[in-house]
């Protein structure tokens, strides 16, 4: 151990790691996986085979956070498209209501990373499209009657089949992506032309989306609308997918508002506080310094999730001036 420690580099034994994983990957997708031969055949598995997905622990499971991390996006994309593509995902769940988590081996965060690089904005598929890749049907209700057969015939036929050659001969002649993208037009198809209903549904979700978007509405208008969306898929089942793929998207969109508000609120109050404390510095009387103290305590009630930030911002904003004190009858 100590021998082979010393005769390969740090560098060494990391890029050694990658290529474990980089094996166990492709043992584990290539010649089985679709949405892996997608990015396979169009050369895109550099997308895929990040620095941070060689870099994983084969034995570890991660937390949503976690992989959001690895997968390069937020932690609220990650739950999003988890819960839609959740059977396929197959992650560890702990714990049970309120207290239910997920973790996700080595497997479960590939699934994700080539799910996320798929779908999305200005992406190739919506979600409902790549389920029907994935399952081979748009739908997964229990209401539903059978599959039709040739929505079912890819994912079946890839699912029994026996022989990696057999496989590998369609993805060679090309039959097999020509099927994928006929799906994929036809799931298109379907998802803005199906009934008559689908012009008059379009209508509606894009004028909720747009306002849901719009810089002129505040997060408590945002969230109203959203439950519009609700009412829609009450209004209009057989259009319930074009629904749910406007209100995931705009569950996106409204979460990324929702954070930048975060953002600008702890802001001010940082501001608010290194201002408090210049003027605490050139108050000329104890009656002056007496009442700042009552505003910086105000928001320190105020704020009690932001606790540990405001005392370490006030640590970090006063320690040139040294109010270690003054620090400890406010916060006291």
């Amino acid at each position: 151990m100590n021998e082979n420690n010393d005769v390969f580099t740090k560098e060494e034994r990391e890029e050694a790691r990658r290529d474990e994983m980089r094996e166990l990957l492709m043992n584990a997708f290539d010649g089985t996986s679709l949405l892996y031969e997608i990015y396979k055949k169009r050369g895109w598995l550099d997308k895929i085979l990040t620095d941070k997905i060689l870099s994983m622990d084969k034995d570890a499971l991660y937390l949503s956070s976690q992989v959001a991390d690895i997968c390069e996006t937020h932690d609220y994309v990650i739950k999003n498209k988890r819960r839609e593509l959740l059977e396929y995902i197959n992650p560890t769940q702990m714990g049970e209501g309120n207290s239910k988590i997920y973790k996700h081996n080595y497997i479960s965060v590939f699934k994700l990373k080539m799910i996320h690089g798929l779908t999305g904005e200005g992406s190739e598929f919506t979600l409902p499209q790549l389920k029907e890749i994935i399952y081979g049907n748009i739908t997964k209700s229990t209401t539903e009657q059978k599959q039709d057969a040739g929505n079912d015939m890819m994912f079946q036929m890839m699912k029994k089949m026996e022989q990696f050659d057999k496989f590998y001969d369609m993805v060679q002649s090309g039959e097999f992506f020509n099927e994928i993208d006929k799906r994929a037009q036809e799931s298109a198809r379907r998802l803005m032309l199906e009934g008559t209903k689908d012009d008059e549904v379009k209508e509606k979700v894009l004028e909720i989306y747009e306002k849901i978007i719009s810089p002129d509405t505040d997060l408590t208008e945002k969230e109203t609308f959203l439950a519009l969306f609700n009412d829609l898929e009450n209004e209009y089942p057989g259009q319930a997918y074009t629904i749910k793929m406007y209100k995931n998207a705009s569950e996106d969109r409204i979460n990324r508002f929702r954070q930048d508000e975060r953002e600008m609120y702890i802001r001010k109050v940082k501001e608010t506080i290194s201002d408090l404390l210049d003027d605490y510095e050139s108050a000329k009387s104890e009656n002056e310094r007496n009442l700042i103290r009552d505003k910086l305590q105000k928001i320190g009630r105020d704020n009690p999730d932001l606790s540990f930030e405001i005392r370490y911002w006030f640590s970090t904003i006063g320690k040139e001036k040294k109010k270690k004190g003054f620090f400890g009858r406010i916060f006291s």
